[in-house]
């Protein structure tokens, strides 16, 4: 394996280290908080050397290349609560990744909308699933 070549973390086909989609499949390539890919079920293709591994497996064992992470650390409780506490300050909108609308929320959070808002959407986080939240809010 020579340092200027990648594989797609979905279909495992071989591609420039630097590229963000694989002209393969189109599946955008995860980053540090990246998504999960295809293949077998449960399994996935190293990042590094294209061998298809578990898709638990932190490090590939044929390699050592520890992976992308393939979960979205995003989680709706965290997510809520900190609508419903900090929401004002947009605190569960840094949370989610959204730092623009995290900095708008704190730039007028002296006018008190964005804690409305805030409460609001806390209490629609609670409401919905945990799958309903991922595909909504996350992915």
């Amino acid at each position: 394996m020579s340092s200027d070549t990648a594989y797609c973390y979905s279909c495992g086909e071989e591609m420039a280290p630097d590229a963000d989609v694989c002209v393969e499949c189109g599946v955008e390539q995860p980053t540090a908080g990246g998504a999960a890919g295809g293949g077998a079920v449960g399994k996935k293709f190293c990042s590094n050397c294209g061998d298809q591994i578990d898709e638990a497996a932190e490090i590939c064992p044929e390699c050592g290349v520890r992976q992308v992470s393939a979960s979205n650390d995003v989680e709706r409780v965290p997510a809520a609560v900190l609508a419903l506490l900090l929401g004002a300050l947009g605190a569960h909108k840094f949370y989610m990744g959204d730092t623009k609308l995290g900095l708008l929320y704190l730039c007028f959070s002296w006018t008190l909308i964005p804690g409305l808002v805030a409460l609001v959407e806390g209490i629609i986080y609670l409401t919905k699933s945990d799958a309903e939240f991922q595909a909504q809010y996350v992915n």
